[in-house]
C-alpha cells in the first residue's frame, strides 16, 4: 500500500530541488520507466528514447556497450509467445507491443517491451523522435536489480565505461555503482520495485547531473 505521507515527502523533495538542476539537456537512460518518472520529478524533456518500456537486465546490458549502434538500430515486432523472458511477462496482464531491436551494422538482437505503447507504430515513432536528443557526451545510466538482474549484472554494468551511472540494489554489493533501496520487503524479495519512488533517499540526481555539467 502507497505511503501517502511518502508520497508527499517525494514530492516536496523534488519541487524544491528541481529549481537547482542546471543540465536541463541531460540524458537519462534506464531499462524501466525511472528515467521517464525522473524527468516528470525534475521538470525537464524525454531527452532520451528509454521512456515508458521495459528491458530485460541481459539485454540492456548489451546495449549499454553499443549504446549508439542500438539507439539508431532496427525493430522487429513479434508476438507475446515468442519473447524469450516469459516469466516477466506474467506480471503484465494488458498487451503492449514488444520488439526485437538490432544494432545498426547488425548484432544481436535484444528485447524492448512497450510498455505504455498502444501500437508498434506509436512506439517506433516516439523511439526515433526521441532518439534524435540523445546528448552522447552528458548521460545518466541506470540499472535496477529486477528484471532477470543479477548480480551477473550488476558487475558487468559497475565495469562499464559511463562517467556517471548508477545501479539501485535490494542490498549491499562490493559495487561503487550501487546504491541500496532501504524498503522493507526489497532484501526479502532479492529485488527492488518502485525505484522511483525510493531513489532520493540514496541518490541525489540533481547533483548528478549538475556534476555531469561541471566537469564537461
Amino acid at each position: 500500500m502507497r505511503n501517502p505521507i511518502d508520497k508527499l515527502k517525494r514530492w516536496w523533495y523534488y519541487r524544491t530541488t528541481r529549481r537547482y538542476l542546471r543540465n536541463r539537456n541531460v540524458t537519462i537512460i534506464s531499462e524501466n520507466c525511472w528515467g521517464g518518472i525522473l524527468c516528470q520529478y525534475v521538470g525537464i524533456g524525454y531527452n532520451s528514447p528509454f521512456v515508458g518500456l521495459l528491458v530485460p537486465a541481459p539485454d540492456y546490458i548489451k546495449i549499454l556497450r553499443s549504446l549508439r549502434e542500438y539507439i539508431e538500430g532496427d525493430f522487429q515486432f513479434i508476438p507475446r509467445s515468442e519473447c524469450r523472458y516469459q516469466e516477466g511477462l506474467c506480471y503484465y496482464k494488458h498487451d503492449f507491443p514488444i520488439a526485437k531491436l538490432t544494432p545498426k551494422g547488425g548484432g544481436d538482437p535484444v528485447e524492448i517491451h512497450f510498455l505504455h505503447y498502444k501500437s508498434p507504430e506509436e512506439a517506433v515513432e516516439k523511439w526515433r523522435r526521441r532518439a534524435k536528443r540523445v546528448n552522447y557526451d552528458n548521460l545518466i545510466v541506470k540499472l535496477a536489480e529486477r528484471n532477470e538482474c543479477t548480480e551477473k549484472e550488476i558487475a558487468e554494468f559497475d565495469a562499464l565505461d559511463y562517467s556517471s551511472k548508477v545501479c539501485f540494489t535490494a542490498r549491499e554489493y562490493p559495487f561503487k555503482s550501487t546504491r541500496v533501496l532501504d524498503a522493507l520487503d526489497f532484501i526479502k524479495r532479492g529485488r527492488v520495485n518502485w525505484e522511483w519512488r525510493h531513489c532520493h533517499k540514496c541518490y541525489n540526481f540533481v547533483a548528478e547531473a549538475n556534476r555531469l555539467l561541471d566537469v564537461g
